[in-house]
């Protein structure tokens, strides 16, 4: 007897460690995965808006299981230190702009050339086209979710207005990343500095004038000390963004987790697309109450902004590919056809 109910007291304390087990388990699988993610621009922007639509989606499609917690305004991170964040370990998710750090994502510099980009749907669906094509190497150490841009970058000057190159002569323009060379190629003076301190550099006049896309004159307030928009469609660009994701946290999530970020994330280039171009629509309605002029340049003063600005750096681009063992050629030649039909 004393043997029977040892017997049974064993049993029922194995059953009690394999029901504890079990329910670990279940807990463990249970568990909230939350993210951090890493963003530079103010938090009332469109696009700031439209990640954290992003954060409710993939919460809501993972039940709770994943929940992103977003740092807008580079909180975490400044705007140059976003790709940084993330590889890190910092942050586990950014909104990172290629520009910021020329030479770091050679191929891929082709986006931010003087294309001719006719709004920011366009511009978010070409550079996710582009990516899935050639999966640049450069971006192997994250999981890239999507990439986006914004609309139309023209040449916004305080106080000259530019009809043709030599009216840029002696001006000094914000430039970034590959614009630089753009600038110089027209015959401007380009000046580097992170959008954020612009708006200080346009009011003591340290620069003439910046290139931008009309939803930054408002974003970023540089709208105040414009009067003068030179529309230059042909050689418009846009700065290509990456919305990436440390690698080893995705490598740790569970397939299914996987499959949804990954589903959702296909929606995104043409929502982050529409937010960019209606916040053009605010930036366009900013500019008329502060009655900014626009200069439209003719189809003659186009063609000589591409010959002497564009396709000057097409070629470089190409050239600097081919030294790499890069298809600089065939990603300039892709992009190009690409954006063709939006140029009748």
């Amino acid at each position: 007897m004393k043997s029977t109910r040892s017997v049974v007291v064993s049993l029922f304390f194995a059953l009690v460690l394999t029901l504890s087990l079990f329910s670990s388990v279940v807990h463990g699988a249970e568990k909230t995965i939350n993210l951090q993610m890493t963003n530079f621009l103010p938090a009332g922007m469109q696009v700031s808006l439209a990640m954290d639509q992003w954060a409710k989606d993939v919460e809501a499609a993972t039940n709770g299981r994943v929940k992103v917690r977003l740092y807008h305004g580079a909180t975490m991170a400044s705007a140059v230190q976003q790709y940084d964040a993330v590889t890190k370990g910092i942050a586990d998710v950014c909104n990172h702009v290629l520009g910021y750090t020329v030479g770091r994502f050679p191929l891929s510099e082709v986006i931010d050339l003087p294309l001719g980009i006719p709004n920011g749907v366009a511009a978010s669906k070409m550079m996710n086209e582009y990516y899935n094509k050639f999966k640049p190497k450069e971006f192997d150490d994250v999981k890239v979710l999507w990439l986006h841009g914004q609309g139309p970058g023209y040449l916004a000057t305080r106080t000259k207005p530019v009809q043709k190159l030599e009216d840029l002569k002696g001006l000094k323009i914000r430039t970034y990343g590959g614009n630089a060379r753009f600038m110089i190629a027209l015959g401007g003076t380009p000046v580097a500095m992170p959008m954020t301190e612009v708006y200080d550099a346009l009011s003591r006049g340290m620069v003439d004038g910046l290139l931008s896309a009309l939803e930054s004159l408002e974003s970023f307030r540089t709208g105040e000390h414009i009067k003068y928009v030179t529309t230059n469609k042909w050689t418009a660009y846009t700065a290509c963004m990456l919305i990436a994701m440390n690698k080893k946290v995705w490598n740790s999530f569970p397939p299914d987790i996987q499959k949804i970020i990954d589903r959702i994330s296909q929606e995104q280039p043409e929502k982050f697309g529409k937010a960019w171009d209606n916040a053009e629509t605010v930036g366009k309605n900013f500019l008329a109450k502060r009655d900014v002029k626009y200069v439209s340049l003719t189809n003659q003063e186009e063609q000589r902004w591409i010959d002497k600005g564009a396709q000057p750096l097409f070629d470089d681009y190409v050239k600097r590919m081919k030294e790499k063992g890069l298809p600089g050629d065939q990603a300039l030649h892709f992009i190009l056809d690409y954006l063709k039909p939006y140029k009748k």
